[in-house]
């Protein structure tokens, strides 16, 4: 019974890291959508859901949940995106 509290917990915790993790990594996409760097966070949100799905199927050890997990923290992350809002402002080099 501990053991499965605790895998609970973890996957519980993963996710929450996943959202946050890519509710920052949208923001900084859309914060630098005229940049070339956009190419970078974007392509980092799909290595981080990646990386996100892989853990769940070893933590659970059924495809279906690990993938029913990934639609549910995404919903929540695009909701975060479009309810809470973006980061607005402008990128300011270190130097003038």
């Amino acid at each position: 019974m501990k053991e499965k509290v605790r895998l609970w917990f973890e996957i519980a915790v993963d996710s929450i890291n996943y959202i946050i993790i890519n509710y920052a990594l949208s923001n900084m996409a859309l914060l630098l959508r005229n940049h070339w760097l956009y190419i970078l966070f974007f392509a980092s949100e799909f290595w981080v859901m990646g990386n996100y799905w892989r853990k769940t199927c070893e933590l659970s050890k059924n495809r279906v949940i690990a993938g029913g997990l990934v639609i549910l923290c995404f919903a929540i992350h695009i909701g975060l995106v479009y309810f809470i809002g973006r980061v607005v402002g402008d990128v300011v080099p270190f130097r003038k």
